[in-house]
């Protein structure tokens, strides 16, 4: 099966809003594989955003032959090149762990499945730098990292939407490149 060529950008944001109805509605499973697949075309997008315009760019990113067509290839890249901070890194690694754990079990398994449960605990929230007041009452004292409450899908939804903003708003913000470096022509 060929892959979906790589989106731009912009095309990723406008669809994100459908993301968030997708990772609430679908079962666990469902959820993982969306997620994860969605960030490793957010990656992609946000990496073709900085190349320069070339046929060299699909040889790179797309699979099964390009270097940065894997999914820790491109967290590894993005981290490397400091468009992504190291937590987002980490997350990034922890949601390919879990990704993984869903597609090589034979048994069913949740979210809350002990394994994965773990996982969803070593995922890091977002440090949010402002002090948020809802109704008079102050509910989260920045900066410090972002209290995560509810049920492990809850929890898991609510830092990939993070992430995904992240990488979306940071591809968003990034300059095109046009043209190759002039020298060798």
């Amino acid at each position: 099966m060929k892959r979906k060529p790589i989106p731009e950008i912009e095309q990723l944001s406008a669809e994100s809003v459908q993301l968030y109805g997708v990772l609430n509605n679908e079962s666990d499973l469902g959820c993982v594989l969306i997620a994860s697949s969605y960030l490793d075309y957010a990656l992609a997008g946000l990496l073709k955003r900085l190349f320069v315009e070339s046929k060299l760019v699909g040889k790179l990113l797309n699979p099964p032959a390009g270097s940065v067509s894997t999914f820790a290839a491109r967290s590894a890249l993005a981290y490397c090149l400091g468009l992504i901070p190291k937590g987002l890194y980490r997350n990034l690694e922890t949601i390919a762990n879990i990704r993984n754990a869903f597609a090589h079990s034979y048994l069913s398994v949740t979210l809350d499945s002990a394994e994965i449960a773990v996982l969803v605990d070593a995922l890091i929230p977002p440090t949010l730098s402002h002090t948020i007041v809802l109704n008079n009452e102050v509910t989260h004292t920045g900066p410090q990292p972002m209290q995560l409450n509810g049920t492990n899908r809850e929890r898991f939804n609510i830092v990939v939407v993070f992430m995904v903003n992240r990488l979306l708003l940071t591809g968003l913000s990034a300059k095109h490149l046009t043209k190759a470096v002039k020298g060798w022509d």
